[in-house]
């Protein structure tokens, strides 16, 4: 992808009417994703098209899952720029340690080269940011476990996950000394190939008073980023799918849900 002042003049344009940035904010934004390669584009949906978006995205391949956030009652890692993820349900379960915003030229080569590493720039039409996350696959019933107490919360994560954390952290809190906050009941859906919307995800977190946030989301590369946003936010407007605004992110509503409880 070129720098957005390098971008035809009709691209320019149609850029500025994707995002809701102002300009400086969606060069940078264009320069950082040229410079990680890989972008997740994020879509949450108003409450007034949840059943339109259902009926649109809703009919597929469906995967629930259990998810749970790990932290203190006054959000110690969230202040300091770290989330911890964990997710059980009917599919393996898995965790991840994920540094937010992070900068990509200072991730340490060491864990560039790790294969469960990942740097990512998550975009939304009025935000952006960049996160390296660590993922690690766990056994089916080890969330639960942790959970409700049968094992530590720290068999949850790798030593390098509990390193990672503690690069920001430095000591100020342990694993076992975090609250798993949650669960979220996130069902998960694809359409099938071929069917309007492929390639693209619909989530869905069920909170426990039953109240409801709907993201749609897809990935591409740095490349493919502007086409991209350009035809998911048609087939959005196509089907008068509104999106609420500014977008709230899924670790961010689910954090504060929780803590308020």
């Amino acid at each position: 992808m070129a720098d957005l002042k390098a971008l035809k003049k009709p691209e320019r344009h149609a850029a500025r009417q994707a995002w809701r940035l102002p300009g400086s904010d969606l060069e940078r934004m264009f320069t950082l994703v040229r410079e990680v390669g890989q972008v997740e584009l994020k879509f949450t949906v108003a409450e007034e098209s949840y059943d339109a978006v259902r009926a649109l995205l809703g009919i597929g391949v469906e995967r629930v899952r259990n998810v749970y956030y790990l932290d203190t009652p006054d959000l110690t890692l969230r202040r300091h720029g770290v989330l911890a993820r964990v997710r059980g349900g009917e599919r393996l379960n898995d965790s991840v340690v994920k540094l937010r915003p992070i900068d990509p030229d200072r991730v340490p080569t060491a864990m560039r080269r790790c294969e469960d590493f990942s740097v990512e720039v998550d975009v939304t039409p009025d935000s952006f940011v960049c996160s390296g996350a660590l993922k690690q696959r766990l056994g089916r019933t080890s969330v639960e476990r942790a959970v409700e107490g049968r094992s530590k919360l720290r068999t949850l994560f790798s030593d390098d996950q509990i390193a990672l954390m503690d690069s920001r952290l430095s000591g100020r809190v342990t694993i076992d000394e975090l609250d798993a906050l949650g669960p979220v009941e996130v069902h998960r859906t694809r359409p099938r190939d071929g069917e309007p919307g492929d390639g693209l995800e619909l989530q869905e977190w069920m909170y426990p008073d039953d109240s409801r946030l709907l993201e749609v989301s897809t990935r591409c590369t740095s490349t493919d980023l502007l086409q991209t946003a350009l035809d998911a936010k048609a087939l959005l407007d196509l089907h008068r799918i509104t999106q609420s605004g500014p977008c709230p992110t899924k670790a961010d509503t689910t954090l504060d849900y929780f803590t308020r409880q």
